[in-house]
């Protein structure tokens, strides 16, 4: 009996020395099934993720040229913009630089022909300005201002000249429109004498309106002759007289030379009136 146990229990050890390495073998199986899976799963997540690596890389440059082309558009369009307001502030500059040559030229035009006005005004005026001094301004009668032959010298012609004076309440000249309105002035009568630098005052007249022709003037005195003092009223005057004043036209010596158009009986009654 204990023989039959003996082999019962070899037996049973037996088996079960037999079952332990089939069951490390199943189990050794069993793991080496799990590695493979999960290395396949860990490959294929691998793969994935590279994948969307890539992808996102690609993403990332794609969006990365679309910016650079966007920078490159915006830069272009700047340029673009910059150059359009160059030119049109170039053409700006042209048309206001032509319409500044056409006003320049328009003004010009109309400055020559107000000179021109002026001086066929200041042609016909009666009276011509000489200067203005002390708040008067002296005017030269050229109407009535003429060579005239001086008296006891035949050869010889002085200036019969008339001047107006009108005070100047305003501080600016009297206008030379030929007839100078004006309430009150002084009328002066001189005698000039160019070739020996000389004057003679003859006669002044306080005027209010009209003046009277009943003016009384003294005689004519050579010792009246003054000479001219640098710097004074008559300094100025004579200058100013013998500027506007050209030779006596036509002469011819003796008594009808610098008499500018006047007739026999004219010079004649000149120089009685003179003599007188």
């Amino acid at each position: 009996m204990k023989r039959w146990k003996g082999l019962a229990l070899c037996a049973l050890a037996m088996l079960l020395m037999a079952a332990q390495p089939a069951q490390a073998a199943e189990e050794t199986a069993s793991a080496m099934r799990m590695t493979t899976a999960d290395i396949k799963a860990a490959r294929a997540e691998a793969r994935a993720q590279a994948q969307a690596d890539r992808a996102a890389a690609k993403q990332a440059q794609k969006q990365e040229r679309a910016a650079a082309l966007e920078t490159r558009k915006a830069a272009r369009e700047a340029q673009k913009q910059e150059r359009a307001a160059v030119k049109a502030e170039q053409s700006a500059a042209r048309v206001a630089e032509k319409q500044a040559l056409r006003e320049a030229r328009v003004a010009t035009k109309m400055e020559k022909k107000a000179a021109k006005e002026q001086q066929k005004r200041e042609r016909a005026a009666r009276y011509k300005t000489l200067f203005t001094d002390n708040n008067f301004t002296y005017y030269l009668d050229v109407k009535n201002t003429r060579w005239v032959p001086r008296p006891y010298q035949s050869s010889e012609y002085m200036i019969d000249a008339w001047v107006r004076l009108v005070e100047n309440t305003t501080g600016e000249a009297v206008a030379e429109d030929g007839k100078i309105r004006s309430a009150k002035y002084f009328l002066e009568h001189y005698y000039i004498s160019p070739q020996r630098h000389q004057i003679m005052f003859i006669s002044e007249l306080e005027v209010t309106g009209r003046p009277e022709n009943a003016v009384k003037e003294r005689a004519y005195d050579p010792k009246n002759w003054e000479q001219l003092v640098p710097g004074s009223i008559e300094d100025a005057l004579y200058e100013k007289i013998t500027a506007r004043m050209k030779s006596p036209s036509g002469q011819r010596g003796g008594l009808l030379g610098g008499t500018s158009g006047m007739s026999l009986r004219d010079v004649v009654e000149e120089y009685a009136r003179i003599s007188l």
